[in-house]
């Protein structure tokens, strides 16, 4: 729904959102919903987008491992942080970065207990700085009770302003708030009048908030780390798949050409002229499989009817698909070869078959690993929209009482991005080999791979090497172990 303008007129400011990637945003969608423009009559579409958004989503969460910890002192921060990442992050970033990847960009956003992600057709920019960072957003909530349309318009911003201090002085500060609005109406395309937010489901939201003290909003945008060529001057950004629509149309038709061929590829039967009046005449239902209208007189050595059967053209059309296939491969940062259609279905390469190419697949994944967590340009710890989202979870628990305000920026956050393309039975193997040469202790291999604990695994070689010496003092089977 999106309503621009009301929104605008409500809070008397203005949006970034042009008509060139409102169109964009919505094509995008289309995308992702299995209807593209281009679906009609025999056209089909695979939705081969979202398998690319899928795949590549698995590559840069995989084996994803995020860890909070306390700064100073025994309070429950940094756990409480960790929770929160767990549950609102870690348990749904495939998804996240999913919907990422195929929209340009999601916010995330605090929505009172945990973290929500939001889609570009639900929020509106009001600020933005010159690196494209954005500081002011319009949210938009809808709901339908009965036959009434409600919205809720929540707009976050900086303003800066004076204040009193302690000793009488007027001094500058830079508050952070929040604002919002409810809107009722009888039509789901129209935004309706204003009414009190205590007549709707939101009547636990505050008018009007403020904070001080915030280095950040209270919201982070997950954005694509692609130019916007749509619209330059935009801080949104833009599908993984903007530079390869055209290329999705071709291989929605080859695809579905391929389709009707193989329907159509049924024996056929050519009646002629005489053949048909006759059964026209008696009422006789010629079967589905005759080609009634090719109508010849008679046909070659005055047969009345001809069997025909039709020629699937499977390698060329195979040959078509996998030219579109690397084509979109390459235009999204996979190496082609990444996908390969072998006349039945669409194969995904392996991880050890992407690992032994020229890495561009691998070069894409770390890109949107950094978007995530990176260095500090100054070499000074780590930033990405993970600490983002810690911060913002931290700010809102001291903000609203449950954790006191000396801890805020009580935690430490790292993050460590597994190698998505190692073999575990490989690892296993070669460690295995390490156990039995002494260069590993045996206990530490059951840790790593038989998912005993510590004390667990000490306790099984403790075994092994008593039973071993009982049985044959003479030889010890894990020697000085």
């Amino acid at each position: 729904m999106l309503f621009k303008t009301d929104a605008e007129k409500a809070f008397g400011v203005e949006t970034y959102l042009s008509p060139e990637m409102d169109a964009a945003i919505k094509l995008w969608q289309q995308l992702e919903s299995g209807n593209p423009p281009w679906v009609e009559g025999d056209t089909r579409t695979i939705r081969f987008s979202n398998t690319v958004a899928r795949e590549l989503s698995k590559l840069i969460t995989q084996n994803i491992d995020i860890k909070v910890q306390a700064k100073y002192g025994t309070g429950d921060t940094a756990a409480r942080i960790q929770k929160a990442i767990d549950g609102y992050f870690l348990k749904n970033a495939q998804e996240i970065v999913g919907n990422q990847i195929m929209l340009g960009g999601v916010m995330a956003k605090w929505n009172g207990k945990g973290m929500d992600y939001i889609p570009p057709d639900r929020f509106l920019v009001t600020e933005h700085d010159s690196n494209g960072d954005i500081n002011g957003a319009i949210f938009l909530s809808y709901y339908q009770k009965e036959n009434k349309f409600y919205t809720r318009a929540e707009w976050h911003r900086f303003e800066d302003g004076t204040t009193q201090n302690e000793t009488g002085e007027m001094v500058s500060v830079h508050r952070y708030r929040v604002s919002n609005k409810a809107f009722v109406s009888d039509q789901q395309d129209q935004i309706g009048r204003q009414i009190s937010l205590k007549n709707t489901k939101w009547a636990d939201i505050v008018p009007e908030f403020t904070a001080e003290n915030l280095e950040k909003p209270l919201f982070v945008y997950i954005k694509n780390p692609y130019s916007n060529t749509i619209d330059p001057d935009s801080p949104l950004g833009v599908s993984c798949f903007s530079e390869c629509i055209e290329e999705l149309r071709w291989l929605d038709i080859a695809m579905s050409t391929m389709g009707v061929e193989t329907e159509d590829s049924a024996p056929k039967m050519i009646v002629g002229q005489s053949a048909i009046q006759y059964a026209e005449t008696h009422g006789i239902k010629l079967p589905r499989l005759v080609l009634k209208e090719i109508g010849a007189d008679d046909l070659d050595g005055g047969k009345p009817f001809e069997q025909w059967q039709p020629q699937l053209q499977v390698a060329s059309r195979t040959e078509g698909i996998n030219f579109y296939l690397n084509i979109i491969s390459a235009k999204v940062g996979l190496d082609t070869g990444t996908f390969v259609f072998n006349g039945q279905k669409v194969v995904v390469a392996t991880a050890t078959q992407i690992e032994a190419t020229e890495r561009k697949t691998i070069n894409t994944m770390m890109m949107y690993r950094q978007v995530l967590d990176r260095p500090e340009s100054n070499g000074d710890g780590r930033v990405g929209v993970i600490h983002d989202i810690a911060y913002i979870i931290n700010a809102m628990e001291v903000i609203n009482g449950d954790i006191a305000p000396s801890e805020f920026g009580n935690y430490e956050l790292y993050a460590d991005f597994g190698d998505p393309f190692s073999n575990k039975e490989e690892d296993k193997f070669f460690e295995l080999q390490l156990a039995n040469q002494g260069y590993m202790a045996k206990w530490r291999f059951n840790v790593r791979h038989l998912g005993l604990t510590e004390e667990e695994a000490k306790k099984m070689v403790q075994e092994a090497v008593e039973e071993r010496n009982a049985n044959q003092p003479e030889e010890r089977l894990f020697g000085e172990e």
